[in-house]
């Protein structure tokens, strides 16, 4: 046994958090690399999951309870409150360690060739299409850009300072064959 006496249940508790929220961070990076198709770096992430998830039941299992209601609800709140934190946590983690290609589509106010520049001096491969606003009838850029997750704040400060009335949508690419990607070439 882990654990036995009474004083042992503040303990026990910490440790389920932590365990927990391990676990669950694991897990969501696990899901991620899932469906992103990299199944190859998923299996690492889940065998030390599931360990700590075992490791945390055996912990809480083992824990010698005196107060069936208090001790019990105790050691719920704890999982509870490590399965939310390790949730929120691993979505933290896998957004900042997990890049994914996106595609950005960009509607601009009005015809602006300095936003191509722009962009185009940053790096960002784009195809420009000329566009007619269902509100006015004025031409415009549409604007395609495929480019890696972290640099979507780069792109969208260069879009809000150059127009801040333009429509941008972002959408994650499944896959992206061909085309331009990295510094613009001279």
């Amino acid at each position: 046994m882990f654990f036995g006496t009474q004083l042992d249940l503040v303990l026990v508790f910490f440790i389920v958090i932590l365990g927990r929220t391990i676990d669950m961070s694991l897990a969501s990076m696990r899901t991620v690399f899932i469906v992103k198709n990299k199944p190859l770096f998923a299996a690492p992430f889940g065998f030390v999951e599931a360990f700590f998830w075992f490791m945390i039941v055996k912990a809480a299992l083992d824990y010698h309870i005196d107060n069936p209601i208090v001790d019990t609800i105790t050691l719920a709140i704890a999982y509870s409150l490590g399965f939310a934190l390790g949730t929120l946590l691993g979505g933290i983690l896998s957004k900042q360690f997990i890049k994914s290609k996106i595609h950005v589509q960009i509607v601009l106010s009005s015809k602006n060739d300095a936003v191509i520049k722009e962009l185009r001096e940053k790096g960002f491969g784009q195809t420009i299409i000329t566009a007619m606003g269902s509100n006015r009838n004025m031409e415009t850029y549409m604007i395609f850009v495929e480019t890696n997750s972290d640099k979507l704040k780069q792109l969208r400060a260069i879009i809000d300072t150059m127009d801040k009335k333009a429509f941008v949508s972002v959408s994650e690419s499944k896959s992206v064959y061909n085309g331009f990607f990295g510094p613009a070439r001279k």
